[in-house]
């Protein structure tokens, strides 16, 4: 690109030349009656084109310029990207290894806790069990019990109102 560039500014500054170059042989070419007009507008052309020139030149080295600074931010990004990467890698490599300690951890505390259930079952299952199956029947007592004592109430209320009348 850079070559791109630069050729474009010489071919440019060629024809400008080519144009100067045009100009002064058509003001060599007007009557000699007017050398002062000649030399004047010779003398502007030539100002006009080394102006040109110069910018020319100028807008070619900014080119440069921008092409190298473009570059050297270009090698300093990848620079920079390098060094990261290796504190990338090694934040992920550190996260994938605690990521698989705590999934250990985990299975290790799930397995400890399943041993100790069952554990607790073995020890006290049977007798949760029974406690489970005098609480049923202590509950069923105690339900038939307060059936007994509703349907009671209700006879006494129906005999009541049966004598009122």
């Amino acid at each position: 690109m850079e070559k791109k560039i630069r050729d474009a500014v010489d071919r440019s500054l060629d024809e400008l030349k080519s144009i100067q170059d045009k100009v002064d042989d058509f003001i060599d070419d007007l009557p000699d009656d007017g050398q002062e007009i000649k030399q004047s507008a010779k003398k502007a052309l030539g100002q006009i084109n080394e102006l040109l020139s110069n910018a020319m030149r100028k807008a070619a080295d900014q080119a440069d310029e921008a092409q190298l600074q473009a570059h050297l931010g270009l090698m300093e990004a990848q620079e920079k990207l390098e060094a990261s990467r290796a504190v990338v890698d090694d934040y992920v490599a550190r996260a994938t290894d605690e990521s698989k300690k705590m999934l250990d951890e985990a299975e290790l505390k799930r397995h400890l806790a399943v041993m100790e259930a069952q554990d607790f079952w073995e020890k006290r299952g049977a007798h949760l069990a029974e406690e489970f199956k005098t609480s049923t029947e202590t509950m069923q007592s105690l339900a038939e019990r307060a059936m007994q004592d509703m349907q009671t109430a209700f006879e006494r209320w129906n005999n009541q109102f049966k004598s009122g009348k």
